[in-house]
Formats: C-alpha cells, structure tokens, sequence
C-alpha cells in the first residue's frame, strides 16, 4: 500500500472525515485530499504526527500496509493473551492444588516418606514456573507492542460483557462451598476436609482469575495500553522498584516460613497445613500491600 492508501485507512477507521482529520492537523482539505490519491506528500513534521496521532511506525506508514500490519497484530494480540489468561489461571490454581493436595496425603498417608511435601513440589514447582513464564512473555509482548488500538467489534465486545459474571458466579459459588467444607466437614474427616476444601478454593480461584483476565483483554485502551504506560512509569519510579522488591523478599519468606514449618513442624498429631498455608500467604500479601501504601505515601 501507498502511503495515500495507508492514510486513508487510517483516517477511515478512526472515523474522521477530510475536513476532520484536516482540522486536527491544521491544514487544508485540499491537502488532505492530495496526500490520499498520492498526489502530493506531507512535510516531516506532519508526518511524524500523523504516526503519533495513529500509533504507527513511520516505515509502514510509509512503505507498508497498515492495514496487513493491523491484522497481523490483532490476531498476534488476541492469541497472546489468551494464552497469557490461560496460563495465569492454571499456574494459580496448581499452586493452591499442590498445598490442598499435601493437606490431604497428609490426613491419609503416615509414612517415614513425605509424600505430602512430594505433592506440594510437584503442583507448585510447574505452577510456578508457569506463570514466570507467562510474565517474561508478556513484558517481551509489551515491548515489542507498546500500543494496541482496540479493534473487537461490538458484537464480541457484548458477548464478553455477558460472559464475564458467569466465571465471577462460579468461581464465588466454590469458594463459598469450601467455607462450607471447613465447617460442616472438618469434624468428621479433619485435615482431610482443609485439603478438600482448599481444592475447591484453588479451582474457584483459578475461574475467577480465568474471568478477570478474559473481561481485561477486551479493555484494550483500558487495560493493555494503559498498563504499558504505568509499567514504563513504574521503571523510572524507585519507590515502585523499591516495592516490588520488598515485597519478593516477604513473599520468599513466607515460603520458607511454611517449609520449615512442613519440614519441621509437621511429625506430631494433627498438622493443618491448608490452614497454616493460608494463614502465612495472606500475612505476605497483606504485608506487601501495606509496604506498597507506605511507599507511595512516603518519598524512600
């Protein structure tokens, strides 16, 4: 595509009329005119705005088809974050599966052999792994498309919308089912109930995560390009640096805190280990939200 061709597209789907688009770069209708049947060309300065007004890079403007490279991004963008939502959900919920499942190998098995601790590793570790690994791909994403313009159409955008509540519905529905396990159940089976009900926490939580993260994709201004925005702000920001710090070393305490306490804690009688589990990681969480608070109130 000419660049005539490319601006014309761009001017198109934005909605804008000649007279419009003319006015917002303070010209003629008549210029506007010429550039799109390629009849004349913008100086150096309207171009460079004409990239900023439309987020795109001057050699496509120029020598490429807009619309070729728009397709290709949205396609790019829609199978990257739903890869990104799917593996989010499942890395949270089998790390929460790995300690309901150590709960409950514990209520079941006594051996010399910690098959609980087994458990948890062998849930955790991938979980974990997953969703380091979603991270690096997603701030690679990031930085090679810092801007996204919102492109679903309103008909999916309305299918979503009616989407969303279902995952929000069934995912507060198991968690509210396992409080129900922890009180009717825990005095007839005892641990066993913690890791049963901690096993429908992690699935609740991770349709509630799915949800979430599903409903944010279809917010590309909102949520995408925004959030490209604050992570380049928080890079400069030290006390945003300083937090997030801070709050990997609460949380790789708390780790060790509850495997000291698996380890070294878990040989005599009953061990609640859902429960200590919880109790520890929501103690880190809520440390790291009041260091975060903190922060953005004080100067470092």
């Amino acid at each position: 595509m000419s660049f005539g061709e490319n601006l014309r597209f761009l001017r198109t789907e934005s909605g804008m009329t000649q007279e419009q688009f003319a006015e917002k770069l303070e010209v003629t209708r008549q210029s506007v005119s010429k550039w799109e049947s390629d009849n004349g060309f913008p100086e150096l300065e309207k171009i460079l705005q004409i990239s900023r007004m439309f987020g795109c890079d001057l050699d496509t403007l120029l020598q490429g088809s807009v619309c070729e490279k728009k397709r290709t991004d949205t396609e790019g963008y829609d199978r990257h974050m739903n890869r990104r939502t799917r593996m989010i959900s499942v890395g949270v919920t089998l790390c929460i599966l790995g300690v309901a499942g150590a709960a409950m190998l514990d209520a079941l098995i006594s051996t010399r052999f910690d098959l609980a601790g087994l458990a948890l590793f062998a849930l955790v570790i991938p979980g974990v792994l997953i969703l380091v690994l979603s991270g690096i791909w997603h701030g690679q994403y990031q930085q090679e498309h810092p801007h996204i313009e919102p492109f679903y159409t309103p008909e999916v955008l309305a299918a979503a919308r009616r989407r969303f509540p279902i995952f929000i519905v069934c995912g507060i529905g198991l968690l509210l089912s396992a409080l129900l396990v922890w009180v009717a159940a825990d005095y007839l089976f005892g641990e066993l109930a913690d890791g049963a009900g901690l096993a429908l926490v992690a699935i609740g939580v991770g349709l509630l995560v799915y949800g979430a993260l599903d409903h944010a994709k279809y917010q590309v201004e909102e949520s995408y390009n925004q959030a490209v925005i604050e992570e380049e702000k928080a890079q400069s920001d030290p006390r945003d640096i300083l937090a997030g710090r801070l709050c990997g070393i609460i949380m790789m305490a708390a780790t060790i805190i509850f495997l000291l306490y698996l380890f070294l804690g878990n040989g005599n009688g009953r061990s609640d280990v859902g429960r200590v589990a919880a109790a520890v990681y929501a103690t880190g969480g809520l440390l790291c939200g009041i260091v975060s608070v903190w922060l953005k109130r004080h100067e470092p």
